[in-house]
């Protein structure tokens, strides 16, 4: 990734002084927040909507699993031409255009058909967001804090705005005016970031002796379907996008279950609901962060092993800690600490074992297969096995989850600088 130049000054990135670093990373990490908040709003208001509309669980499953099959599909489809075309600013600003006004949409829904063409509509928009993100980010990072920018990025601005203020926002709103009110609330934060990178986020210029096409030129990069070829032979990156599909499969089951499962079984009230999941949120910020900086020093694979057997303590807490909302928040928040090994598989270990020309494409396969498997496979099937066995169903089949995390992790080949 062009990295020596770089590396002559610990302090500056590739693409200009630590501050610019510093202000792209806020700049990035507040729309992927915004992109966090939109997509899990529905998560959030479940209670309410399942009251109003009678959805099954099968059916809450669902409207997760077809947001998901849309980002799965476009985020690589606009990923591998943003690559070709180097039109990656502009398909960004559009991408967050779009998702916000879909998100607002949800609001205007019925029945469950509406409800879910909305969530269909999102995800088509939201797809190309995160390897764009991303892509701006490690170009605009020194190597050394590549993990760490990228996880903060990602976790950092998801979390923080999408899992720690989101639920209690959610929450707040849909009480007094209704959960249609806070759909529409959820596009605005959208709407500005998509501002934000139009005025303040600018084409990367790498300080590297020769040429390196800026982000809104036409890259020397190979055809699309070669691309994705080569891509596909790459081992790292595959067994990468595996296990984010398992790994993502673990959060979104306890992203849909988590919140009907406080009120309908653990008796707790709506308040008492978003005080845990806004704490677990604060774990998992807070891991966003702290995981990919220790995979820069200690290195990606075992920071994904260490992440995947960790990742047993949340299920286990939701299905033995039933009576108290603060015990079972403080024991979330610690299994969701390994939630920044997301951004290490989904990201940051795809791109740095694929070709430079290649690199928003390599996110966007480990986003596909996070998305099919973690998104549209697994939370209809936990649906099914809820509406059969009861909800401690989900949060078993996470424990199983978690274990594959950590296996497959043994199988990965390190790729970060320092531990090379």
């Amino acid at each position: 990734m062009a990295e020596s130049a770089a590396a002559a000054d610990p302090q500056t990135s590739p693409a200009g002084s630590r501050l610019a670093e510093t202000g792209i990373l806020l700049i990035l990490a507040f729309a992927n927040g915004a992109l966090a908040l939109d997509r899990l709003a529905v998560n959030f208001l479940s209670p309410y909507i399942v009251a109003e509309l009678s959805l099954s669980n099968a059916q809450l499953g669902l409207l997760a699993s077809a947001m998901s099959f849309t980002i799965s599909g476009s985020g690589l489809l606009l990923s591998a031409i943003a690559d070709r075309t180097g039109k990656r600013r502009q398909i960004l600003i559009a991408a967050l255009v779009l998702f916000s006004l879909f998100s607002a949409s949800a609001g205007l829904a019925t029945g469950f058909a509406m409800l879910v063409a909305a969530r269909l509509a999102l995800g088509a928009a939201e797809g190309p967001v995160l390897p764009l993100t991303q892509a701006f980010m490690a170009v605009n990072s020194h190597p050394a804090r590549r993990g760490f920018n990228m996880g903060a990025m990602q976790i950092g601005g998801a979390f923080l705005i999408g899992a720690v203020i989101g639920p209690v926002l959610a929450v707040a709103i849909a009480e007094p005016y209704g959960w249609r009110t806070a759909f529409f609330a959820s596009a605005i934060p959208g709407l500005c970031s998509a501002l934000l990178i139009a005025l303040f986020v600018r084409n990367p210029v790498r300080a590297v002796e020769t040429p390196v096409p800026e982000a809104d030129s036409v890259p020397q990069s190979p055809p699309i379907g070669a691309s994705l070829a080569e891509l596909m032979r790459n081992r790292n990156v595959m067994i990468s996008a595996f296990i984010a599909g398992i790994f993502t499969a673990w959060l979104t089951i306890q992203n849909v279950f988590m919140p009907v499962t406080m009120i309908r079984e653990n008796g707790f009230t709506t308040t008492e609901m978003g005080m845990v999941l806004g704490v677990a949120g604060f774990g998992g910020l807070a891991g966003g962060i702290i995981v990919p900086a220790l995979s820069d020093r200690f290195g990606r694979k075992p920071m994904v092993i260490l992440s995947g057997l960790v990742c047993v303590l949340a299920p286990v807490a939701m299905l033995t800690i039933t009576g108290s909302p603060a015990l079972l928040a403080i024991a979330m928040a610690l299994g969701w600490l390994t939630v920044g090994c997301a951004p290490l598989v989904i990201a940051v270990i795809p791109g740095e074992s694929a070709s430079e020309g290649s690199f928003t494409t390599a996110v966007a396969v480990g986003l596909l297969s996070a998305e099919l498997i973690g998104g549209v496979l697994t939370p209809p099937l936990a649906g099914l096995a809820a509406d059969a066995w009861g909800l401690q169903a989900p949060f078993l089949i996470a424990i199983v989850l978690a274990l594959i995390v950590a296996a497959a992790g043994l199988l990965l080949e390190e790729t970060a600088p320092r531990a090379r």
